[in-house]
């Protein structure tokens, strides 16, 4: 009779369901607005990562980068040159390196001269690098016998200096090693005596090369050739530039057995207002005449009004 009061009526139980269907609902909700809110921060963290891959990836198309082109007035030649912050360094391999220094000391000591040097190391150092098909053609251009010898042109008073321009190696590339390179170079005729320089040529040499581990070579040629690097063809062509122009108070380097030859034939000045003459070379009756006195190469023949003496029949006044 003192029971609890009972409670549990429809309207009770239906606004009980209804209350726990609504926190119910609640939760559903939080749960899918968190899914929601992960699923667009990944997608917006895989859309930076693929603008930022893309962006690095097309960022190099978009650098402007400046290039020196540098024409040689003398051979043609054109050298490309990428203007960077650092100009000094530039991205060399060793083997690179080795080669164009191999190749430039041995076309430096073949091609030039000077009387104090070629006893000392030019000598050595060229045939120390020289295969079995180079060395006899150097050796045959310092034999004595040969009327063209470097002594014999230039003597000891003037030198011939070379300056190379460019080396470019060839036969390389797809993991092979160069086997050859062509050489620009100029020549230029150096007068110990006044201290001038005066441009003689250009020239281009194409060489090929190779490097013998068992080339056995003396202690002072290993010193010089220290990797084995042997010359195996060597050629050199004139450069399609035109010689320089040689300054006017420097003489030109001649034989004298050339100028002499050029003397007895070149036209000779005759008179003030008369016409000039080849040289004469026979005599009226058809024989040969001995030739004249050679010119020392120091001056050409000068106009008879330019020396003050005027011969009968024209000539040079002495």
């Amino acid at each position: 009779m003192f029971g609890k009061k009972k409670t549990d009526t429809a309207a009770v139980e239906n606004a009980v369901s209804q209350g726990v269907s609504y926190e119910i609902t609640l939760a559903e909700r939080a749960r899918r607005s968190e899914r929601r809110a992960w699923t667009v921060a990944w997608c917006a963290v895989l859309m930076s990562v693929l603008l930022a891959g893309g962006y690095l990836l097309f960022l190099p198309l978009k650098e402007r980068v400046p290039y020196l082109v540098v024409a040689d007035p003398y051979t043609g030649s054109a050298t490309v040159a990428r203007l960077r912050g650092n100009f000094g360094d530039r991205d060399v391999t060793t083997e690179e390196a080795i080669n164009k220094s191999n190749v430039a000391q041995f076309v430096l000591t073949r091609e030039s001269y000077d009387s104090g040097l070629i006893g000392q190391r030019n000598w050595r150092s060229t045939l120390a690098m020289a295969g079995p098909a180079v060395a006899p053609d150097y050796q045959n251009l310092h034999n004595q016998a040969n009327p063209q010898r470097p002594f014999r042109i230039y003597g000891a008073s003037r030198s011939l200096h070379v300056r190379i321009t460019s080396i470019v190696l060839i036969g390389g590339g797809q993991g092979k090693r160069p086997s050859g390179a062509t050489v620009r170079f100029q020549r230029s005729i150096f007068d110990k005596s006044t201290g001038r320089s005066q441009p003689l040529d250009n020239k281009i040499a194409t060489l090929e090369f190779t490097y013998d581990p068992e080339l056995r070579l003396a202690d002072e040629d290993r010193l010089l050739n220290p990797l084995g690097f042997r010359v195996m063809n060597y050629r050199v062509d004139n450069d399609f530039a035109p010689t320089p122009n040689a300054p006017a108070d420097v003489p030109l380097a001649a034989d004298p057995q050339a100028q002499a030859q050029a003397a007895a034939t070149a036209p000779m000045p005759g008179m003030p207002g008369e016409p000039a003459y080849p040289a004469e070379t026979t005599d009226p009756s058809g024989q040969a005449l001995p030739p004249g006195p050679a010119n020392n190469g120091a001056l050409p023949p000068q106009p008879a009004e330019q020396t003050g003496y005027a011969p009968a029949q024209g000539g040079v006044g002495r």
